[in-house]
């Protein structure tokens, strides 16, 4: 080697640590390259699945809460008409799947990598996950369900034997119904609890300034299904207390400004 040469050295075990040391700083340079480039890696991956989650999550923790609210009105008004002995018309009930987004919480579930999804949050993420096939089973016997619902034509007899097997097997799907219904409510609370649950996890993950600006892009997004500005203040500060009224009533303004054209923007042709 060069060293060699330029100091004439004729201690060979001498050189043969020299070459050693050399070859092990080497290796560790790289080593530390390589360690350096796999966390750059991991963070940008871990941002990019723990944001993805945090839409996800306010998602589910918004819808379900709606639909779990529902489901217990309209459990109640069901339970009272079976309990007089009579059935309601339960036939245009159906689910069109997929009715969820949950994609990237079944992609976190399948990470290796415990520097992204560590233990805690995983567990979070596979109670979440459970419960959203549960509504979606569930959901799949509501339609079901739905369909075996039989029109009683009206010139037929109460007294025939036709309308009596009828009306008792409407009446008996009917009951499944209501008890499907009752377990939508239950499920689709439980899922936004969840939701909620791993919201903290997931805040404290991007830091409060990537939360806080995610939260408001939802919710200039979803600003359409408030009706008016009172309406909007309501929503949001039940979904997120933080916003203070100031902060919603100008998003509201903002989601609904007109929007202003250029001659480029028409969509009338020339």
């Amino acid at each position: 080697m060069f060293l060699r040469k330029l100091f004439n050295s004729e201690n060979k075990l001498t050189w043969v640590l020299i070459d050693l040391i050399i070859v092990i700083i080497g290796v560790y340079c790289a080593f530390l390259i390589q360690s350096y480039a796999e966390s750059e890696k991991n963070l940008k991956e871990r941002d990019r699945v723990v944001s993805a989650l945090k839409y996800e999550l306010e998602y589910f923790r918004f819808q379900m809460t709606q639909i779990s609210g529902g489901m217990t009105g309209y459990s109640a008004q069901l339970t009272e008409v079976l309990e007089k002995g009579s059935y309601g018309n339960f036939s245009d009930f159906r689910f069109i799947e997929p009715q969820y987004d949950y994609q990237t919480i079944q992609y976190a579930l399948s990470l290796q990598n415990s520097e992204i999804i560590d233990f805690e949050l995983y567990n979070v993420l596979q109670s979440l996950f459970v419960e959203i096939k549960k509504i979606e089973h569930v959901e799949r016997l509501l339609t079901e369900t739905s369909r075996r619902y039989k029109t009683l034509p009206s010139n037929v007899s109460k007294e025939t034997t036709e309308y009596k097997l009828t009306w008792t097997e409407n009446y008996d799907n009917f009951d499944r119904f209501v008890t499907l219904i009752a377990d939508r409510g239950g499920i689709s609370s439980r899922i936004a609890s969840a939701s909620e649950g791993a919201l903290p996890l997931i805040n404290k993950r991007l830091g409060a300034q990537k939360s806080r600006a995610i939260e408001r892009e939802l919710i200039s997004k979803n600003m359409g299904v408030a009706e008016n500005e009172k309406e909007a203040v309501f929503l949001v500060k039940k979904f997120f207390p933080d916003f203070s009224e100031e902060e919603i009533r100008e998003l509201y303004r903002q989601a609904n400004s007109p929007e202003i054209k250029t001659p480029g923007d028409s969509i009338e042709g020339n």
